[in-house]
């Protein structure tokens, strides 16, 4: 599966997903035969063609219980799971393909996407810091890897973050999040010059970050790219 979805901060607040209504859930132990896997396959195809995220997730649901050691089937399923609205559990199917293939980097990325989505700074900057230190400078992943820093209450960090990603790959995402860290650490008017660079379409979150003071923190938007 290709990158879907967090550019405004796989990143501050959590963001509430999906309904109030418990949704049904295809039963896994009768799952695991041919024919079940194969029509699985097929409806997993229609879903990502119409990107149906729901669907795909619950077509790997089957896929994944029929090869439990398939890290491959586990990371597309965590990606499937962070765009339908289900980080928690997008993030325990990114540990489990982490686990299988600890040099998946794939898996390394939505395990920093989903963790800093469902609550989970800590493991989201451990993450995202292993998945820099193969790809510095990623745009996407310094910008989840400092949201989660923030939330940490590391705006140094934070800054050291975004300070890896080229100028000409810096969106206002990044710029507000660099105001943030700067705020954070009382550096009001350099935090002033980060946001003034933001688009005029960032005017209303900037006004919001100045009235939360230190530590408001923006709401999250989708999560960022995947690999």
């Amino acid at each position: 599966m290709a990158r879907g979805g967090q550019r405004n901060g796989s990143r501050r607040d959590r963001r509430e997903s999906g309904s109030d209504r418990p949704r049904r859930r295809p039963d896994l132990r009768a799952a695991a035969a041919p024919a079940d896997v194969h029509a699985a396959s097929t409806v997993l195809m229609a879903a990502l063609e119409r990107g149906d995220y729901a669907a795909a997730a619950d077509a790997l649901d089957i896929l994944a219980a029929a090869e439990p050691d398939n890290a491959a089937l586990h990371y597309n399923r965590a990606l499937a799971l962070r765009l339908s609205g289900r980080p928690r559990d997008g993030f325990d199917a990114a540990r489990r393909a982490r686990a299988l293939d600890p040099a998946n980097g794939k898996a390394v990325f939505e395990v920093c996407a989903c963790g800093l989505e469902c609550g989970e700074p800590q493991a989201s900057l451990e993450a995202g810091t292993a998945y820099l230190a193969v790809h510095p400078g990623d745009a996407d992943a310094a910008l989840n890897s400092a949201r989660a820093a923030l939330l940490l209450d590391r705006p140094e960090d934070a800054l050291a973050l975004l300070g890896q990603v080229p100028a000409n790959q810096l969106s206002d995402d990044h710029r507000l999040c660099r105001g943030e860290a700067l705020r954070d650490l009382s550096r009001f008017d350099e935090a002033e010059c980060a946001w003034a660079h933001a688009g005029s379409a960032s005017a209303g979150l900037v006004l919001s970050l100045r009235t939360k003071g230190p530590r408001g923190r923006l709401a999250l938007n989708p999560a960022r790219l995947s690999p």
